[in-house]
């Protein structure tokens, strides 16, 4: 019975010691408020592009691709999947972030990886925390991102806006016609 005992109160010194320190799955933080606001960065992003017209998106495509040095197809094939610009963005920051973490793995095989926890259904937010990632350069990604999609957009208004100012123009006004001359009698 003493045996017992001493074998009930060592299992609950280990349990009161595993509760006491901090779980390894639950995110930090500032992690957290990290993955919120890229969730909204990328709505954001999402929604602004969807006002660009064909050749605003190849724009983007372009802006997106230089910016995380890949080939304009990659971002084209993402798109093909159904995923907006700005999760785009955010897949591509992740892999890089992959890549920087395990040296050995290529950019394909990083996004490959990030875009399959994403169809699965995971949050960016727990992609990470899975992979061991930090967010806050995912999310400077994000802002450049942004920023882009907004130029684009707005040097389409302004393109617009142009295009409309030409068509509006006044037409000419017609020349007011010429009394004509009295005949003269005897001539």
């Amino acid at each position: 019975m003493i045996i017992t005992s001493q074998v009930g109160a060592l299992a609950l010194l280990f349990v009161s010691v595993a509760a006491a320190q901090p779980s390894t799955t639950a995110a930090d933080p500032r992690e957290t408020q990290h993955a919120e606001r890229i969730q909204a960065e990328a709505s954001e992003i999402n929604a602004e592009s969807a006002k660009l017209t064909p050749a605003g998106e190849k724009r983007v495509t372009d802006s997106i691709a230089k910016q995380f040095k890949v080939d304009p197809s990659v971002v084209t094939e993402l798109r093909n999947k159904k995923m907006g610009f700005g999760e785009i963005t955010t897949a591509l920051a992740l892999s890089q972030e992959l890549m920087k973490q395990d040296k050995t793995i290529t950019q394909q095989q990083a996004l490959d990886s990030i875009v399959a926890k994403r169809a699965s259904g995971d949050g960016w937010g727990k992609i990470a925390h899975t992979l061991g990632l930090k967010l806050g350069h995912v999310r400077s990604e994000l802002e450049r991102t942004e920023k882009s999609v907004s130029r684009i957009e707005k040097a389409e208004k302004s393109e617009k806006a142009e295009k409309l100012e030409k068509t509006q123009k006044p037409e000419k006004l017609e020349k007011p016609e010429k009394p004509m001359k009295a005949e003269r009698p005897g001539r």
